[in-house]
């Protein structure tokens, strides 16, 4: 039964959806599929519209396929095969100012997952120097630092006093070093797209924009321009491994353990909330 609560206005239907009683039903995220729309024939080779086939005229001696295997695989199944557009992914571009834009908008700074109910930050364009496209460069990088003792995995990182990676940054001016911590400070004190609630994503959160149908950088580059092939930082701490830190990278979309100190990139996120100015 879905949970169901009043209501007076609704601020987010492709999350949230009305009962029959005139109340809503608060439903939980969901997970993007993985945006592969090909297929494998057998024994070997691939198509592009997911029908696979049979190679050759019959089956090495003594090999069976029983029940339809070859129609099993990923394409054929999910969100990639159900909706309009075949990757499955559904995003909306965000303003400077909170508000919902049209898909052909040619300036956004941020971007919803409609499927997830998660808002991601979008880099400025990327040209190889750090910090000179602002808060939000795509190509500034950070290290690893959490204080919340909670979710820290039981140590604090690496703050990074002593590297110019990052845009403003000033030596002797903790609030400036480029590190995750800071860096989510500083968005938050910005207000991006008017809210102050961003912070890093888990590594669940960040693999949901992985697009497995796409390689270098391996996302939806329509929406998330100046992604790099590289690592980016999550949130989430290495069980037992108290200077590792989970990243993903966007090159082919995998995830590893790395280093806090090593300098990655960062994209922050935030949940959409029944406060969210959307109609």
């Amino acid at each position: 039964m879905p949970v169901c609560r009043p209501i007076i206005t609704c601020v987010f239907p492709l999350l949230i959806c009305a009962c029959s009683s005139g109340e809503r039903d608060i439903t939980l995220p969901k997970l993007n599929d993985t945006g592969i729309t090909w297929g494998g024939n057998y024994p070997k080779g691939i198509n592009v519209d997911c029908k696979a086939e049979i190679v050759g005229e019959q089956l090495p001696q003594g090999e069976k396929i029983a029940g339809d295997i070859l129609s099993q695989q990923d394409c054929a199944g999910g969100r990639d095969a159900s909706t309009a557009d075949a990757t499955g992914f559904v995003y909306h571009k965000v303003s400077a100012g909170g508000e919902i834009l049209p898909p052909e908008a040619p300036d956004w700074h941020c971007v919803i997952d409609a499927i997830s109910g998660l808002m991601w930050e979008v880099k400025s364009a990327a040209d190889g120097e750090r910090g000179n496209a602002g808060l939000h460069d795509g190509d500034d990088l950070f290290t690893w630092y959490s204080s919340d003792t909670g979710s820290n995995g039981g140590a604090i990182g690496d703050w990074n006093s002593r590297g110019r990676h990052c845009s403003g940054y000033r030596p002797a001016e903790p609030k400036t070093y480029c590190h995750v911590e800071q860096f989510v400070s500083r968005v938050n004190r910005q207000g991006l797209c008017g809210f102050s609630d961003w912070r890093l994503p888990t590594r669940p959160e960040l693999t949901s924009l992985i697009h497995f149908g796409r390689t270098e950088p391996a996302i939806d580059t329509a929406f998330f321009p100046a992604t790099q092939n590289e690592f980016y930082w999550s949130a989430s701490a290495l069980v037992g491994r108290e200077g590792e830190a989970w990243a993903i990278s966007f090159q082919f979309g995998f995830s590893t353990p790395l280093r806090r100190s090593d300098t990655r990139y960062a994209r922050l996120v935030r949940r959409v909330g029944d406060g969210d100015p959307f109609p």
